[in-house]
């Protein structure tokens, strides 16, 4: 099978339908067609950029590099940013060695137990092909799929006690490793990642959500955590880009504060969402998130029928 789909990926040929290939706490596969269906008419994705300073599991990346859709960014267009270190080392070696990839995933899916998960997650591999299998492992074996670190940086999420846990699809990953072709990857924050968008470009941004509740904020993703002041400095940065004519998307969770702090830049949707991830399985149910444009919808879109909301004043 792997020289099959290695000979299929040199002559160009998509052998399997383009899907993330991590799991991902607040992921947007699910509002993947309603984010796209809002992107501006007037994007020329040929000619100008695509940003996402909070990449994640890039389920937008993916959906847009689909060739049968009307919208399809090509790689050389992806300009690409997160903040997690082997998030980002993970996505270049797929890009760039996705073969070698492959071969230490399928050394690693051999066993899945709980010794074996917990070796693997006190392990730090030099290697970044040994890394980027450490981090898929770990994303695809331990709870919830959450990325979680203490203090020092080190993985502590617990083992998620998943019977046959598919780690990867062979397929799919030479298919992603295809949509990077000609992307720019970096590793830093969204002020730095943004520097280079231009009048015409379109940025999704996507950043750790504001607390619904004191006690939400469950995950802590980097060393660093995303403060209410990030959000305020990311809504004055939404501000300058929007007055030099770049187009501009926005999730978040739907709080008066992330409608005080977002509704003076952005015009403000409602959404419903069905979470798949979340600390408690008895919890996981529908949420309203935000998502907000710097541009007029297309009034053929999905999310031209959803819910304006005014922001609320402090």
């Amino acid at each position: 099978m792997a020289e099959e789909v290695k000979q299929a990926f040199s002559s160009g040929i998509s052998t399997t339908p383009l899907k993330p290939f991590l799991r991902w706490a607040g992921g947007k596969r699910r509002l993947a067609e309603l984010i796209i269906s809002a992107m501006p008419e007037n994007f020329n994705s040929n000619k100008n950029r695509y940003f996402e300073p909070f990449l994640g599991g890039g389920a937008i990346v993916f959906a847009l590099g689909d060739t049968s859709r009307e919208l399809y960014v090509p790689g050389r267009n992806l300009y690409l940013n997160d903040t997690n270190p082997d998030l980002i080392i993970t996505y270049k070696v797929l890009k760039s060695d996705v073969y070698s990839l492959i071969r230490t995933l399928h050394k690693l899916s051999r066993d899945t137990s709980k010794e074996a998960y917990e070796k693997i997650r006190a392990s730090n591999p030099r290697h970044d092909v040994s890394r980027a299998a450490r981090f898929i492992y770990l994303n695809k074996t331990c709870f919830n799929g959450l990325w979680r670190v203490n203090s020092n940086g080190d993985f502590n999420v617990p083992w998620g006690k998943l019977k046959k846990p598919n780690i990867f699809e062979e397929e799919n990953l030479i298919s992603c490793s295809k949509r990077l072709k000609g992307s720019h990857l970096t590793k830093g924050g969204f002020t730095k990642a943004l520097e280079k968008a231009s009048k015409g470009d379109l940025i999704y941004l996507d950043p750790p959500y504001i607390a619904l509740t004191a006690s939400a904020n469950f995950s802590k993703y980097s060393k660093d955590d995303f403060s209410i002041k990030d959000h305020e400095r990311l809504a004055e940065l939404i501000s300058d880009l929007k007055s030099r004519g770049v187009h501009i998307i926005l999730s978040n969770s739907d709080t008066p504060l992330s409608r005080d702090i977002f509704g003076r830049a952005l015009t403000l949707r409602q959404v419903s969402v069905n979470r798949s991830i979340s600390a408690k399985g008895t919890s996981r149910k529908p949420v309203m998130e935000l998502i907000g444009t710097s541009f007029p919808v297309p009034s053929t879109s999905q999310l031209s029928r959803c819910r304006k909301i005014n922001h609320f004043k402090r």
